[in-house]
């Protein structure tokens, strides 16, 4: 999982991604002659949330490739005071692609992705064969959840503030709360309060990113504002003119139970496109809006039909790579680190609830705080 130094429209900026192939789980390049699916991730979350797409065979049959975006995960960069929203997003993935020299590619977008996936389609849509949109964001954010996403990003914000003295007995414990308020927020937009295994890991290795990375310096702080409330805040409708530059086929995937993003926000969209002529497909799946990790069982067979789909571009084998878990799963670049808090691949989906498990504590290793006088303090609490 390496990194490649890009100059891009946002600056300079060192950009972490990972590459599967039918045959390797984490690989320095694509495979030549097979079709190639670039996936888009949205906030909060960063590359792993595509554990369950990287894990299934009938999707390992493609190349695929994920991009931290600026902002998120181990990509190193600042996003700083730019504007800096989906559209901004696509014109830097489209340099790291062009940097790798990556061919035309599918397209899978997740929420918030999904909408830099569109504006990388109007953009540059020479490099776009296809677009699976899964639970797409409504083109302007709703008010409500701008609101509760300020109202995560202040929990957030209190669990590193200045005003926390790290040789207070008591900061530790305020530390968490604060976290786990802010988890609370985010499960309920994303997977309706549900904490399978697969679920629950993913929260601590984020949380445990998050701290690594939004933390410890207004700077980082600021850097997780911009990532996970401004970005989204402050995009615009993608305008309708616009949509007829698409030149590929699109599928939009409506999960029934996204608490936040309504059916009409998709049609909206689907309407949008087939206006402008665009060959548009709607699909409905059960589950929350991040419902591509448990309910990968409806979601994955939409992208490999879109991809197999489309005409142009290399065509797969006709045999599947060899699985490497019992369940018929396969090892991603995440898997290992993924299985160090609770995930096990080998269960079926959904399993091992863990609604009602308590998450150790986020602060058992150094943590870092900003002080009042703008120094890092790092200390250990015990």
């Amino acid at each position: 999982m390496p990194y490649i130094p890009v100059t891009c429209p946002s600056g300079s900026h060192e950009f972490f991604y990972s590459i599967s192939t039918p045959t390797e789980s984490s690989a320095e390049k694509i495979q030549e002659g097979l079709p190639t699916i670039l996936f888009i991730h949205s906030g909060w979350y960063s590359q792993q949330i595509y554990e369950s797409q990287f894990t299934d065979p009938h999707i390992r049959q493609f190349n695929l490739i994920v991009i931290d975006n600026l902002g998120n995960g181990s990509t190193r960069g600042k996003i700083g005071d730019q504007r800096y929203t989906p559209k901004e997003v696509a014109k830097d993935l489209r340099c790291v692609l062009d940097a790798l020299g990556l061919p035309p590619a599918h397209i899978f977008g997740l929420s918030l992705g999904a909408i830099a996936a569109l504006e990388l389609a109007i953009a540059y849509p020479e490099c776009v064969l296809s677009l699976t949109l899964c639970s797409p964001v409504s083109l302007t954010e709703p008010e409500h959840i701008a609101a509760g996403r300020m109202q995560v990003y202040k929990c957030w914000e209190a669990a590193f503030a200045a005003s926390l003295d790290p040789k207070d007995p008591e900061t530790k414990q305020k530390q968490q709360d604060y976290v786990e308020e802010a988890l609370l927020g985010v499960t309920q937009l994303l997977f309706n309060n549900v904490k399978t295994r697969l679920i629950k890991a993913l929260l601590v290795h984020q949380v445990l990113q998050g701290v690594e990375i939004w933390s410890g310096t207004e700077e980082n702080l600021k850097q997780s504002y911009d990532a996970c409330v401004r970005c989204f805040i402050e995009r615009e409708a993608i305008p309708t003119e616009s949509f007829a530059k698409i030149k590929c086929p699109v599928s939009i995937i409506h999960c029934t139970e996204d608490i936040g993003y309504t059916m009409e926000h998709k049609e909206e969209l689907a309407n949008k496109l087939t206006e402008a002529g665009v060959k548009v497909t709607l699909h409905t799946v059960p589950g929350p809006h991040f419902a591509l990790l448990e309910g990968y069982e409806n979601i994955n067979p939409i992208l490999v039909e879109t991809v197999l789909g489309t005409d142009g571009g290399p065509k797969p084998p006709t045999t599947l790579p060899k699985p490497d878990y019992r369940r018929g799963k396969m090892k991603t670049p995440w898997t290992e680190a993924l299985q160090e808090h609770g995930y096990l691949p080998d269960d079926p989906a959904g399993s091992n609830d863990m609604e009602d498990a308590e998450i150790a504590s986020w602060f058992e290793r150094p943590r870092v705080l900003i002080r009042e006088e703008r120094t890092v303090v790092t200390e250990v609490h015990g």
